[in-house]
């Protein structure tokens, strides 16, 4: 037990006065005429009786125990709660309101949003007026770790909205220790929540003393919803009149199957392409979408499905940049690959300049994305540290070598990308054995793999002492003919033997293509999409520091400078807008008012999945260190008996009452009572005699 006014103690003193009038016996006396000393005996009895002493010391306990407890009455005695320590008067309340797109569904007593909001609002009422309040929601602002006032956070909670933003509770733990370690205070925590699932990760929460937590659950109704969750393309590279194949991924968070759902896609708000998904219940599937554009630069796209109530999934927005055509050089040793050449000719999206080694101008390197050595016999160190060099800007590297090379200078170009070494070379025949179908380099050269092609034969090619786990084609005897690999942004393919007829088939085989493919291949290509919230790495090849970056979406009428740097090790620019976009959609980085790259931002598919924690659940993992608040509780009530306790003082009011009564009936029946035994005691013994 605890008061609220424990100074008011102090005047238990007062239980002093009764006990000084019983021990003084201060009476008034008065004049009694009699004919019969029989009264005289009466008084002696009555004074020498036990009975009589009895009297007084029920006088004297009802007038000490209506003293104490009229005074424990005005020091408001109470219980405290089993989750609240409320020795602190400096005690501060945390509320917060799960404001994100899921609280827009619909509860027994309407949308939960505003039902969280209408109980924050019983908790304000249900709290001291001396309380100091934090207002905490999706939304992160500066104000969240200052207290105010109950007028304050009124108007506040009046003002909230919808949230785009999804936060785990671990992290508003984090600022509501924040909170109480600024104000050096223990806080009570009130969480009004649907409690979802993915979002509610309460087994993260460390065990603070200084923080109790009150858990609202507002529990939804059941919502079917069927969303988009991402989307990617087969290959990173995209040039115009190329065939795009699209995968969209989506998500049925519902009971029931849905059949032939419409996906559209729209390039530029144009409607290009519309594919039929089937998904089963509470299960994810993939669709192909595929479509052409004969559009260069930027192209903003968008996914769009038709589904109810929930809407705020229904739309999924990508971007990417369309290459007019691919700079690639071609470094040759004393004569360029005539099978190369007649592989890129008359290609409009390849521009390819070839310099002999001899001749060549490093200088020059860093203006094209795709480099190829082509039969070089030695690799020069100069060509081995320009490749270094680019690597935080992003190259494609198709290494080739000729018949007879040195070895010690090729191993020491590939030992910049991994532990792939030549040994020695092989003239033994052998054909090509498997390849990764899989691969986006080589899934378009062949529809299928099928086990009774006859693969290309190879005459001459190179060992490898250290075998990775990187191969795209193999030989039979499973050293690689072509393998991948990368550092930084540059990005190698290698292969084990000379491209000529000379070497082997391969080159008039249709798996040549394949190399067709590796010229197309961007090896700085961006995230096509982000989340709203989180940053972006991207590529832009010039930032004039001295400006600024703008996001723009001038349909939106949203123009933002976010905060940008750039990662040393990668050349890419970290762009975080933090919490200035709030809508999703399709944007543009500009500086100096010119477009240099599209962004697209897409809302947090976590609220997408309608799964939710039961508060017992949620119990369970505190170890029952906090207290529920249901629906159907009255929640004045149980709030005022979380954060103040259980009161007592109207059990003490009604003790004091109960003991100044009991004095009245002792003053007034005690006498009464006793005099009429002692008469019928003296009839008796008269009757005797």
């Amino acid at each position: 037990m605890a008061f609220k006014h424990p100074e008011i103690l102090f005047f238990l003193f007062l239980i002093i006065i009764p006990i000084i009038i019983h021990l003084f016996s201060f009476r008034k006396y008065k004049k009694v005429y009699f004919h019969n000393l029989q009264i005289i005996k009466n008084i002696q009895i009555e004074q020498n009786s036990t009975k009589s002493k009895l009297k007084e010391l029920l006088i004297l306990l009802s007038r000490i125990c209506f003293i104490t407890f009229l005074v424990l009455t005005f020091a408001q005695p109470y219980i405290p709660h089993k989750q609240t320590e409320q020795q602190s008067p400096n005690r501060h309340v945390a509320i917060y309101i799960d404001n994100s797109f899921s609280t827009q569904s619909e509860s027994s007593e309407g949308i939960i949003l505003d039902v969280e909001k209408k109980r924050a609002q019983q908790i304000i009422d249900a709290s001291p007026s001396e309380t100091a309040f934090f207002l905490l929601t999706n939304d992160e602002k500066p104000s969240d770790f200052y207290p105010r006032t109950q007028e304050d956070i009124r108007d506040e909670i009046t003002r909230i909205s919808p949230s785009p933003h999804s936060v785990k509770i671990s992290d508003i733990y984090k600022k509501i220790q924040t909170c109480g370690t600024k104000n050096n205070c223990p806080i009570q925590w009130h969480i009004l929540s649907d409690l979802q699932q993915n979002t509610s990760n309460f087994n993260e929460i460390a065990n603070d003393s200084a923080i109790s937590i009150t858990l609202h659950p507002i529990a939804a109704l059941s919502t079917n919803n069927i969303s988009i969750d991402s989307c990617f393309f087969e290959s990173n590279y995209h040039i115009p009149g190329k065939l795009e194949k699209l995968t969209v991924s989506l998500s049925n968070n519902s009971d029931e199957t849905v059949a032939n759902l419409p996906v559209k896609l729209f390039i530029d708000d144009s409607l290009r392409a519309i594919s039929n998904a089937t998904i089963k219940a509470h299960s994810q599937t993939k669709v192909s979408v595929e479509y052409e554009t004969k559009k260069t630069g930027f192209i903003n796209g968008r996914l769009e499905i038709e589904d109810y109530p929930i809407l705020y999934d229904n739309t999924y927005y990508f971007s990417y940049t369309s290459e007019s055509e691919i700079a690639i050089l071609d470094i040759y040793e004393k004569d360029y690959n005539s099978h190369i050449e007649a592989l890129c000719k008359n290609q409009d999206k390849f521009s390819i300049t070839r310099q002999q080694i001899s001749k060549l101008d490093y200088s020059q390197i860093q203006d094209y994305q795709v480099l190829i050595l082509d039969g070089l016999q030695t690799v020069p160190t100069g060509l081995i540290n320009e490749v270094e060099k680019m690597s935080q800007i992003g190259k494609t590297i198709v290494c080739i070598p000729s018949e007879n090379i040195d070895i010690e200078s090729y191993n020491n170009f590939l030992a910049y990308f991994g532990r792939q070494r030549f040994s020695a070379k092989d003239t033994s025949r052998t054909n090509i054995q498997s390849f990764e179908i899989n691969d986006g380099l080589l899934k378009s050269v062949f529809e299928k793999n099928d086990n009774n092609t006859t693969y290309p034969t190879i005459f001459i090619h190179y060992k490898s002492e250290s075998q990775q786990n990187n191969a795209l084609i193999t030989l039979q005897d499973n050293q690689p003919f072509l393998w991948q690999a990368a550092k930084m942004q540059n990005t190698l393919f290698a292969f084990s033997s000379p491209l000529t007829t000379k070497s082997g088939t391969f080159v008039s085989s249709p798996l040549f293509m394949c190399l067709y493919n590796i010229l197309l291949y961007n090896s700085s290509s961006d995230e096509i999409q982000t989340t709203l919230g989180n940053s972006s790495e991207i590529f832009i090849k010039k930032i004039n520091d001295d400006h600024a970056l703008h996001i723009e979406n001038k349909e939106k009428n949203i123009d933002v400078i976010p905060q940008y740097r750039t990662n040393p090790l990668t050349a890419k620019t970290i762009i975080h807008p933090m919490q200035q976009i709030n809508t999703a959609g399709n944007f543009k980085i500009t500086q100096d008012d010119k477009q240099i790259r599209g962004i697209s931002y897409n809302y947090d598919r976590r609220e997408s999945e309608l799964s939710y924690f039961t508060a017992d659940e949620i119990s369970d993992k505190l170890q029952g260190k906090c207290n529920i608040v249901n629906q159907t509780d009255d929640i004045a009530e149980t709030i005022k008996e979380i954060q103040l306790g259980t009161d007592l003082w109207r059990y003490f009011l009604l003790a004091s009452i109960f003991f100044i009564l009991l004095e009245i009936c002792v003053i007034m029946f005690y006498d009464k009572i006793f005099s009429s035994k002692i008469e019928t005691k003296n009839t008796s013994e008269n009757l005797w005699k």
